[in-house]
């Protein structure tokens, strides 16, 4: 196992447990993926106005997500960086909620940014990422009637592109902050969060340069209305495109 990831997965068969359960979920997510695409051959595009139809397409979707992220975590020699556009890649992980965040309307906010910013790394890293934080602050605007949460991609002069997670909901307790990224430490109630979101995140786009950050309420580019806001750097692509 990569040196750093240790403390993601433990047990003293950690390093075989780990890839097995990854390999053992795969089967049966192909398996789903296959029967819904025969589904969708047979029932044809009326399914697209099913809501639950919807919900179930994304559902699986994000458990592929989720199954590629550990999967670079473990074996990040597995994919290679490479220059893509930040904008559709984050519009992905919005399409991966989508069910969590239609209900929201006008409360949701997804600005993309000027052009196509293009940045370097691996695209299911900030897939994984954005997912994430993007679910953290809709599960924290849960209890806060009328709160909004804002996804922006910004540029950041020429050497990265931010995407920013903004939300109006209950905040992060100031002495919770130094430790939000540790492994297997959460604010959430027991059974609502397993403490690993935030540290895998940040370790996935470590590993091609990037970073996620808590954004300090005096940084000029924090949306003023929100009580929590994170910040994932990708850096930019050296050609400033995407391909």
């Amino acid at each position: 196992m990569p040196r750093g990831t240790d403390d993601v997965v433990v047990g003293l068969d950690a390093e075989l447990f780990a890839p097995g359960l990854l390999h053992e979920l795969k089967q049966p997510l192909m398996g789903a993926e296959a029967a819904l695409t025969l589904l969708e051959r047979s029932l044809g595009s009326s399914l697209e106005a099913v809501e639950e139809w919807r919900m179930l397409r994304g559902q699986v979707a994000r458990i592929a997500e989720i199954v590629s992220g550990y999967e670079e975590l473990l074996r990040p020699q597995g994919s290679v960086p490479e220059p893509f556009e930040v904008g559709p890649v984050v519009g992905r992980s919005v399409e991966l909620l989508a069910h969590r965040v239609r209900p929201l309307g006008p409360r949701f906010a997804l600005a993309l940014g000027p052009g196509r910013l293009a940045g370097f790394g691996r695209p299911t890293a900030l897939v994984h990422a954005a997912t994430n934080l993007l679910a953290n602050a809709l599960d924290a605007i849960e209890d806060a009637p009328g709160a909004r949460v804002e996804v922006r991609v910004l540029e950041q002069g020429a050497s990265a592109v931010e995407v920013r997670v903004s939300d109006e909901g209950a905040g992060v307790p100031s002495e919770a902050r130094p430790r939000i990224f540790e492994a297997r430490f959460t604010t959430k109630a027991p059974g609502k969060g397993t403490g690993l979101g935030l540290h895998i995140a940040r370790s996935l786009m470590a590993q091609d340069g990037g970073r996620v950050y808590l954004v300090p309420e005096e940084d000029p580019a924090r949306l003023p209305w929100a009580v929590t806001e994170f910040c994932v750097v990708v850096p930019a692509s050296a050609g400033g495109g995407a391909p």
